[in-house]
């Protein structure tokens, strides 16, 4: 019988088995003492998670804001369109175009836009870290005005389309931007402007 021949052993053949040997395999987990073969976990903090969706969505108050914009013009061209309507059907009667349509603009609905539009005002300045202005006690104007939105109701139409057919002629072009509310008067310090006797 033929004596089976084997490689001479080496050193370095030795240290290559031995480090075979300790490697676990595909279907083995970590033998005691590897504390080199623990797998890697990404430990993710709750401002990392923020700081990541922040940076791949708008924040809340920009989206709030489009969609602001979005169903203040879908209103502004149905109240556009109604009004049009009525001057051709009752234009040449007056009495009669400033009856129906204030009872139209009274019956108006805007539900939804001024939902919207409270939140907003509620929720911006803490959403878009708005800083306060010391001398007004109020929030800085953004981009020279008040940061709020004024909500729609029948003065509102009224004051854009007037219910009269003389008034259509001179009302001018009605707003295409959500409204805003004016700025706040900053307070008089007290005593300042009134004489006094010495």
């Amino acid at each position: 019988m033929a004596a089976a021949t084997h490689a001479p052993m080496t050193a370095e053949s030795d240290d290559r088995r031995s480090s075979t040997a300790q490697r676990p395999g595909p279907s083995q987990g970590p033998r005691r003492g590897a504390a080199h073969w623990r797998p890697r976990r990404v430990v993710s903090s709750p401002q990392t998670i923020e700081s990541y969706l922040r940076g791949n969505s708008p924040p809340r108050y920009m989206l709030r804001l489009r969609q602001i914009e979005t169903v203040f013009q879908a209103e502004h061209r149905r109240l556009d369109a109604a009004y049009r309507e009525l001057l051709e059907t009752h234009g040449d009667d007056a009495e009669r175009f400033s009856r129906r349509w204030r009872r139209l603009a009274r019956g108006w609905r805007f539900e939804h836009l001024n939902h919207l539009i409270r939140e907003h005002n509620d929720w911006y300045p803490v959403e878009a870290s708005l800083p306060m202005d010391p001398r007004t006690r109020d929030f800085r104007p953004v981009r020279g005005a008040s940061y709020r939105r004024l909500e729609l109701d029948e003065r509102w139409v009224l004051e854009h389309f007037p219910p009269d057919p003389g008034g259509a002629e001179r009302r001018g072009q009605p707003p295409s931007r959500a409204p805003r509310e004016p700025l706040r008067q900053a307070p008089r310090a007290e005593g300042r402007g009134r004489g006094h006797r010495r």
